[in-house]
């Protein structure tokens, strides 16, 4: 029995230990050997892989190897590597055991390097991956640890070709050796074994007639170890003469020979699983030609015994899937003959892909009606299993249930138009939970066979069409999203009106696609348009509604309409923390809206106010990492910057960049934009350098990135400039400022509060370079224009007005000069505070800087 002593983490994946298990010393040792060796040619020790025909044994060996030296190892993990997602899947798990920070938090794409330098920089100095059935060794080779000083890898496949990847020779499996065949007869077939039940030797002559026997049957089974195991178990079960089981083997075979199986297994596996059936009963039967066909992945008890009832042929099959009863009845006689293995701890069911595969190749030749009627009960019964709430968290362990099934299945090719809602449910769940390329993948793969299969215009394909346009945006394809939903949008009007649920879910999508291209007119009149509708389908306090009243308030804001943004976001969130709950994620989402608006509307300290609150409450939410509270982040940092805690806006900006790198990646346009808000922050501390290393590199990804010239190009523009100015080269900014102005002019319009910010930028400029008189005229119409656009007690109209002060002084015009500076120093103490830093510049005599924050 192993010992556990040592061993700190033995993944729950790993197969029990087989008490049958016989023979591959050789393999075993030569694993052990190749493992504990150093490579000249690769860093640490190369990987391990173990490959041959399937049914030949090597999870066996690799779980034996696993149990025989647990004691060696801190960690021992088994990865199901059938498919990426798998294999992101188990790595997570793993970081959830080693309680590694944001296992919950990230995606798995960016939580799992943090899982592997775990494993290469960490204090556990011996463990092993094992990576089982391995189809792709490029997937594979990216998640091997680096280096592997400590730790060891060892990988099952099917594949030889693996030496170009791993730089290590492969260790092959073959069937058994006769020996080693009639070694695991003799212990799992009572009248095969070479001693008596008390453990007596048998005489000469009964020990070589059983061996003999042993090995006549092994060698008609070709010592494949899948289908000797199969032959063992039925024995044992049955208790009939080896001759008599050759004689039923030997009958079958010759059928199965007859015919032309397409599959790569050999006939012996068919052979021992037709013999096998006729002792199993019925009920048994029916149960193993479904298992057939679904994935190799576990299957939870749950999935069959909850959905048994929507089954409806085969009749003989939905007999047992109606009656727990006589389904664990079958399952256990499966279990008994080696045909699956029934795991009780976990209620859940395997079955070897070797025995899949012959069982569906004997189906599809033999009774393809049948089979059709088989794999039409899968779907059925993966169907049941939706809860139909994909925004529901709770509801995750229901959908995990079908998701490793829906490809192996044929779940993307079926008729079944109750499998496809679910598979449109799971592409919006897994985008919701942050799992945007698995979404993507599972969305787009779907998407294509649909639209040949269904046509371009089917409501189901359109509706899918809709959650992969979403999907894409946090996924950086912003451009894609737009095409999809805009021509998604006009069929779904064509074919069942701008008045139905799913049209107007996509066009209030494809809104956001508008806003996302700088097309903010064009948005506000979308949504403007859509609210009277939602609210007539949805009705005026539905969530959806309200999500487009929330749109509204974003698209206000975006064109520089603060008061009314502020108006719009203050009606959602007290309907959402009415109809919601004020922990709500959409509720905190409008809190964080109002947040912004008061910032822009001037009033600093209640918007630093909210931000704090919005913050602390999204912290006491338990679940994954969000782009709501990445936001959250972002918008307590500048707040903080507005209201003058400049140290503590730089640490806070310091964490949102990080957290939107870690959740979203360094190349997304919201890290882009936590960037250039940041660049702000290191300006006001004097650190000017980074601030213009910052920004110019904000600046190359904004052409990087594709971004249409919006406030995010104009914004590091603008904020660059200011931060060239306080490095004394004003021309540089001036040639900045200039084209930001002239853009932002054709952009926005002159009077957008944008516009004007860089506007009074571009004065400051010229004032810096000496053009005193063009300086006080472009600050004469700025200051009238910022008064009359934001209100004369905006810190930014008295940022400007202080600046207008300083150029008619220069302009020799010292009366009005001290008028408006007298006016401007009373309106800043009262609308900031006297103690506020810009305050004080202005109280100094000095020139204020405006940055722009970009929405």
């Amino acid at each position: 029995m192993e010992d556990f002593t040592r061993i700190l983490i033995f993944g729950e994946e790993i197969p029990a230990r087989n008490s049958h298990f016989t023979g591959r010393d050789e393999e075993l040792e030569t694993l052990r050997q190749r493992l504990a060796a150093e490579s000249e040619k690769t860093p640490g020790r190369p990987p391990q892989v173990v490959y041959g025909l399937g049914g030949v044994g090597k999870t066996e060996i690799a779980a034996e190897f696993a149990h025989r030296h647990a004691q060696d190892y801190d960690i021992i993990w088994w990865i199901r590597s059938e498919d990426e997602d798998r294999v992101q899947d188990a790595f997570v798990k793993l970081g959830r055991r080693l309680d590694l920070p944001h296992a919950d938090d990230y995606p798995p794409d960016k939580f799992v390097p943090t899982v592997i330098d775990a494993l290469h920089h960490g204090p556990f100095e011996r463990w092993l991956l094992i990576f089982d059935s391995a189809t792709e060794p490029a997937v594979v080779k990216r998640y091997l640890p680096p280096g592997r000083r400590y730790g060891h890898v060892i990988i099952t496949s099917r594949e030889q070709h693996w030496r170009i990847h791993t730089k290590a020779e492969g260790i092959e499996v073959t069937p058994f050796s006769l020996e080693e065949a009639a070694e695991f007869l003799g212990k799992r077939v009572p009248d095969l074994a070479q001693r008596t039940e008390q453990g007596a030797p048998l005489d000469p002559a009964d020990r070589r007639s059983r061996h003999d026997d042993a090995v006549r049957l092994a060698t008609a089974l070709g010592k494949l170890p899948i289908a000797v195991e199969h032959a063992a178990a039925y024995l044992a079960e049955t208790g009939i003469a080896v001759e008599r089981y050759l004689a039923m083997f030997r009958e079958n075979a010759h059928t199965l020979f007859s015919q032309e199986v397409d599959m790569d297994y050999p006939h012996t596996v068919a052979a021992t699983w037709s013999v096998s059936s006729r002792h199993l009963g019925s009920d048994a039967v029916e149960l193993f030609h479904l298992f057939a066909f679904f994935s190799p992945e576990p299957m939870a008890e749950e999935l069959f015994l909850s959905g048994g009832g929507k089954v409806a042929a085969p009749a003989a099959l939905a007999a047992v899937l109606c009656d727990a009863s006589r389904f664990r009845t079958a399952l256990r006689r499966l279990h008994r003959y080696s045909l699956v293995k029934a795991d009780g701890k976990h209620d859940v069911i395997t079955v070897h892909r070797v025995v899949q595969h012959v069982t569906r190749g004997q189906l599809e030749i033999e009774r393809f009606q049948d089979c059709e009627e088989y794999r039409a009960a899968v779907h059925a019964l993966l169907a049941s299993t939706n809860p139909h709430n994909p925004d529901r968290e709770s509801n995750d362990d229901q959908y995990d249930l079908s998701l490793q099934h829906l490809r192996p299945a044929g779940a993307l090719e079926t008729d079944n138009p109750e499998l496809r809602q679910l598979v449109i449910d799971q592409v919006r769940r897994l985008h919701l939970r942050g799992r945007h390329k698995e979404s993507l993948r599972l969305g787009e793969e779907a998407l294509a066979l649909w639209r040949a299969k269904l046509g371009p215009d089917n409501e189901q394909v359109l509706h899918l069409c809709v959650e992969v346009g979403i999907a894409m945006r946090p996924s950086g394809r912003f451009p894609e999203a737009h095409e999809l939903n805009q021509e998604t949008l006009e069929r779904l009007t064509r074919a069942v009106g701008d008045d139905h649920e799913t049209t107007l879910i996509c066009a209030n999508s494809y809104g956001g696609d508008l806003r996302t291209l700088g097309r903010y007119t064009e948005a506000l009149e979308l949504d403007l348009k859509l609210l009277p509708l939602f609210e007539r389908v949805f009705l005026p306090d539905h969530p959806r509604t309200l999500n487009v009243r929330n749109n509204l308030g974003a698209d206000y804001r975006r064109l520089g309409r603060f008061p009314e943004a502020l108006e719009q976001d203050q009606l959602t969130y007290d309907a959402r923390e009415r109809s919601l709950g004020p922990t709500d994620l959409r509720t905190l989402r409008s809190k964080n809206a109002l947040s912004t608006d008061l910032r822009a509307c001037g009033k600093y300290d209640l918007s630093l106010d909210v931000a704090r609150d919005v913050v602390k409450a999204l912290a006491l939410r338990s679940g994954p990492e969000t782009v709501d509270a990445l936001n959250a982040q972002k918008c307590f940092a500048v707040a903080l910057r507005k209201a003058g805690q400049y140290d503590e806006a730089l640490l806070q900006s310091e964490r949102a960049v990080q957290r939107y790198a870690d959740f979203l990646g360094d190349q997304h346009r919201y890290h882009l934009r936590a960037v250039i808000n940041r660049i702000n922050d290191l300006r006001v501390t004097d650190r000017l350098r980074e601030a213009e290393e910052l920004a110019r590199g904000a600046l190359r990804r904004c052409a990087d990135l594709d971004i249409p010239k919006g406030d995010m190009t104009w914004a590091a523009s603008v904020n660059l400039a200011v931060v060239l100015r306080s490095r004394n080269r004003p021309e540089e900014a001036y040639a900045l400022d200039d084209t930001a102005v002239g853009a932002m002019t054709e952009l926005f319009g002159p009077e957008h509060p944008l516009t004007l910010q860089a506007t009074a930028n571009l004065a400051s400029d010229l004032a810096a370079v000496g053009d005193t008189t063009a300086a006080r005229e472009l600050g004469e119409r700025c200051y009238e224009a910022s008064c009359r656009v934001l209100g004369a007690d905006h810190p930014d109209a008295l940022a400007v007005g202080a600046n207008l002060s300083l150029d008619r002084r220069a302009a020799g015009d010292a009366a009005a000069a001290e008028e408006l500076r007298n006016e401007v120093v009373l309106r800043f103490e009262q609308v900031l505070s006297p103690q506020h830093p810009v305050a004080r510049i202005v109280q100094q005599r000095g020139r204020v800087s405006l940055d722009i924050e970009p929405y």
